[in-house]
């Protein structure tokens, strides 16, 4: 062979070696991750779009984007390049989740090259994996979905985290089981609206939690109700004030108020105004709660009620509207069945990394969502994780300070004994020697956009709240951190953590960054969590780890504030801790 032809022969292979190795290395990061979505799959589909998976009462016109081409990404969103067809408007557009590849990454600062290893493809496995679970409990028939405290979904989650752990290296993984005292559990609901000889089923309603009862008295005496109907005449009260309350008869009717979302599901004006109270103090039979965005969302509100209390979908709250606006006497049929369900448990996952003294760092992540929680808290699941994979891959020497990693259930379920409460109850010692708490939750999230009468998405990271807690010298590592990491936040820190760190505050030095947006709703799926995000936060993360065991403990133990009061009263049943105890 002419020597020319065969310098061309021998390039071309190691092209096609180089190819198979970068190919390889993507499908075993996937792999390990479990990730079950492949190439040929997206190629069988034979499109850059795909109807996203959101729920039964999402719009059609919903479209998850799964296109790897940069320049034409936007094309599987319906928009024409040089314009679209005449008669169009920019303000009139369905919801799109781009691809990954739409986002745009940070370039990782000089000199911090190491932490390219640190993965948010298979970070996107994991939430990919972790959201299956919730998948499995809706597809399972579960009309209250997702990883809920207590249910066989929740112990998946637990015994996934665990297997992780194990696989990357961390040493010493169990789980801490607790009993739970009897449990808020709505078995099934129906929600449906009667006009003018037609019924419309109201498919985006969802219970509020902790009801008939509130979280002073989930007893085993107020067992919830069975199959209890209402037919209500509905009143329209507006965001809820008390100027849209005036000359309004709220007794025995059910009374439907539009909030707005500050900025996410579960944090919305119902609430924080007081609009939900007043109609409950008014002798409301039921309230509903409209979750203002566009389309007909599902959202699971975090407000514990003491009369039957859903929220319910932008399209139908307006369809109930426009049938009181036309006067055609609307009648709400409400039939919910509530049960307090007893013998369940829950799991808290330990594991640690021995380093050379007995400081510590403490790496934790909650486990339970209602619906798919991707952001919310597969995502932070992920980014834990990865981190452990990345310090199980150095040597001992290498760790200055012990690692310790956490997950915890029980993130919204009252229950004073078991997962977080249990830690902060508990592990006072353990915190003396903690120089840094990361709490990993909500890491990653899309900004959503309301555009005319239509919520649409983009290809830009959501700013998400953040918070510290210890000294001058640690807030300034990490507000500098997320600065050349590119991982946005608000313009100044909350004042309170809010999350899992806020059950820990005066205990020890610690930060997060907290995503707000979409949590509790149908639209916290997987591709709403953007790779650019998870990357740029988890090696934010570790870069501030490492820089964390060059600074003396006394140095971060300032300013970590005040230790946190009892979340749940004592009139709730405790919960006994099982025999395997945490690390001390």
């Amino acid at each position: 062979m002419p020597k020319k032809i065969r310098n061309v022969a021998c390039s071309m292979a190691l092209i096609a070696i180089a190819v198979w190795l970068f190919t390889f290395e993507r499908k075993v990061a996937t792999v390990n991750a479990g990730q079950r979505a492949s190439v040929a799959t997206h190629n069988a589909q034979g499109g850059d779009a795909v109807p996203c998976d959101t729920s039964k009462s999402a719009a059609p016109s919903e479209l998850c984007g799964t296109s790897t081409d940069p320049a034409h990404w936007w094309d599987a969103a319906g928009i024409a390049g040089g314009g679209g067809p005449s008669g169009g408007s920019w303000h009139t557009q369905s919801t799109f989740f781009p691809p990954d590849v739409a986002y745009t990454h940070f370039a990782i600062p000089k000199g911090d090259e190491k932490y390219a290893v640190l993965s948010a493809v298979r970070i996107k496995g994991y939430i990919n994996d972790i959201t299956g679970f919730s998948r499995k409990s809706r597809d399972d028939g579960n009309q209250y979905w997702g990883r809920i405290t207590g249910s066989e979904y929740d112990h998946m989650t637990e015994d996934y985290v665990a297997a992780q752990l194990k696989r990357v290296g961390v040493q010493s993984v169990h789980l801490q089981k607790f009993n739970l005292s009897p449990q808020w559990w709505p078995t099934h609901w129906e929600v449906s609206v009667t006009a003018g000889g037609k019924t419309m089923k109201l498919e985006s309603a969802f219970p509020h939690w902790a009801q008939p009862c509130d979280n002073k008295d989930c007893t085993l005496a107020n067992k919830g109700t069975e199959g209890k109907t209402w037919d209500l005449q509905p009143v329209w009260v507006g965001l809820g004030t008390p100027a849209d309350f005036e000359g309004k008869d709220v007794k025995g009717k059910a009374v439907l108020i539009y909030s707005i979302p500050t900025p996410g599901g579960r944090d919305y004006s119902a609430g924080w105004s007081g609009a939900a109270k007043r109609a409950w103090d008014g002798g409301a039979a039921v309230v509903f709660t409209i979750l203002g965005l566009p389309g007909n969302h599902v959202n699971h509100n975090g407000m514990a009620s003491t009369i039957p209390t859903f929220s319910l979908g932008m399209d139908d709250a307006t369809a109930i509207r426009e049938m009181i606006e036309k006067k055609e006497s609307p009648i709400v049929h409400v039939n919910e069945s509530v049960e307090f369900r007893t013998g369940l448990y829950t799991n808290s996952v330990w594991g640690t990394l021995p380093g050379m003294t007995d400081e510590n760092i403490l790496i934790m992540a909650h486990t339970e969502a209602p619906m798919q929680g991707a952001m919310d808290n597969a995502s932070g699941i992920g980014t834990m994780i990865e981190l452990a994979q990345y310090y199980a891959s150095l040597p001992t020497s290498q760790r200055k300070r012990t690692i310790t990693f956490l997950t915890t259930s029980a993130h919204h379920t009252p229950a004073p004994n078991a997962g977080i409460q249990w830690v902060r109850k508990n592990m006072g010692p353990f915190f003396e020697k903690t120089a840094l708490i990361v709490n990993c939750e909500h890491t990653a999230g899309m900004v959503l956009v309301d555009v005319g009468s239509d919520l649409v998405g983009s290809n830009v990271v959501a700013p998400a709240r953040f918070f510290m807690q210890g000294s001058d010298e640690l807030k300034s590592l990490v507000t500098k951190t997320f600065v050349d990491y590119g991982v946005g936040h608000y313009s100044r820190p909350a004042a309170g953590s809010g999350g899992e760190l806020g059950e820990l505050r005066g205990l020890a030095p610690g930060f997060h960054v907290l995503n707000d947006e979409a949590y509790h709703t149908d639209l916290d799926i997987p591709q709403y969590v953007p790779e650019a995000g998870l990357e740029s936060a988890v090696r934010a993360y570790a870069k501030i780890i490492d820089q964390v065991n060059k600074m003396p403990l006394e140095s971060l133990r300032k300013n970590i504030g005040t230790p946190t009061v009892d979340r749940w009263t004592p009139a709730i049943e405790s919960e006994d801790a099982g025999a395997i105890p945490a690390p001390k």
